[in-house]
């Protein structure tokens, strides 16, 4: 009788140590899912970031060798009518001096066109983000040093460019201090900093001088020297060699010494940013041929329109 109620009371305590421990156990399942959820989660964000990567390293791999295949197709098409008019060269006497030259220019386009292949193609929004820095770079040094919102562009004399071609731009940029300041010669440009009295200001080499010496080298006639003929050969270009832009547009008024200009769908994008590559090019090319400073002014964003002035001579007026 005495034991009875012993074992009675024993029972009770020992479901509550059962409970109780399963109580903790719990506990602490529920403390630690979070940390592997968390775990779990960084791994799965981990493997989805490598598969973006590989993804994106396949993609670029694929549009490379959509362009190489686009050249190489090329090669190809004209080596196949090269080939062919060399046929027709045989079949047909009464012409073959003309098709045997077409034929052998057809595979000799060919054989260039499928070796001289680029192996490498940078997208644009690469070139874009390099000028994007540059371009800040020298609107805070502008804005520190307290310059205006003036831009001109000021041709060397051709004297000193083939002197030293390599170290002269065909052109100076030039960031006056003030509205009234007097723009200095273009042998007064090569220091950096002009310090001279009325003619304090910032002197860089433009982003469009590498790109004019390309446009120079290409083209078949020599640079033109009136605002028209300059406006046709660097539109042209920008358009068809350099693939700046999809369209360009121009009105010129030599009497007022004043060209505007439409420029669609620019590769550079914001053309108010400083020393737009685009609008350096036109501003580099017609301070170059006129021989006179041009100074530029953005007047729209959507399409880029830009309004070139410089003084007009006696014979424009």
């Amino acid at each position: 009788m005495s034991n009875t109620p012993t074992n009675t009371e024993s029972e009770p305590s020992t479901e509550s140590e059962t409970e109780s421990a399963n109580t903790t156990q719990s506990t602490d399942a529920i403390t630690e899912n979070p940390a592997s959820t968390e775990t779990k989660t960084d791994a799965e964000l981990a493997a989805q970031v490598e598969l973006l990567a590989d993804e994106n390293k396949r993609l670029r791999e694929l549009v490379a060798a959509a362009q190489r295949s686009r050249y190489r197709g090329t090669a190809i098409a004209l080596c196949g009518v090269g080939l062919l008019c060399g046929l027709l060269g045989y079949v047909t006497p009464a012409a073959s001096t003309v098709l045997f030259a077409l034929g052998g220019t057809g595979v000799f386009g060919g054989v260039l066109t499928y070796f001289l292949t680029p192996d490498r193609f940078i997208s644009a929004d690469v070139g874009r983000r390099v000028y994007t820095a540059t371009a800040e770079s020298f609107e805070r040094l502008a804005g520190d040093l307290g310059l205006s919102d003036r831009r001109v562009y000021v041709a060397t004399s051709t004297a000193k460019q083939n002197e030293t071609r390599e170290a002269t731009p065909s052109s100076w940029l030039f960031v006056p201090q003030s509205e009234s300041t007097t723009i200095p010669e273009a042998t007064a440009l090569d220091a950096a900093f002009v310090v001279d009295d009325g003619q304090r200001g910032l002197s860089l080499r433009p982003t469009g001088s590498g790109l004019f010496e390309a446009v120079t080298t290409s083209l078949t006639e020599p640079l033109g020297t009136t605002a028209e003929s300059l406006c046709a050969q660097l539109s042209d270009a920008i358009v068809e060699d350099l693939e700046l832009a999809q369209t360009v547009e121009y009105e010129t008024d030599p009497q007022d010494g004043r060209v505007s200009v439409r420029i669609i769908d620019a590769v550079y994008g914001d053309g108010t940013r400083f020393d737009h590559p685009i609008v350096s090019l036109l501003a580099v090319g017609l301070s170059t041929g006129l021989e006179t400073p041009v100074e530029t002014t953005v007047t729209g964003t959507e399409p880029l329109t830009v309004t070139f002035r410089w003084e007009p001579s006696t014979e424009d007026s």
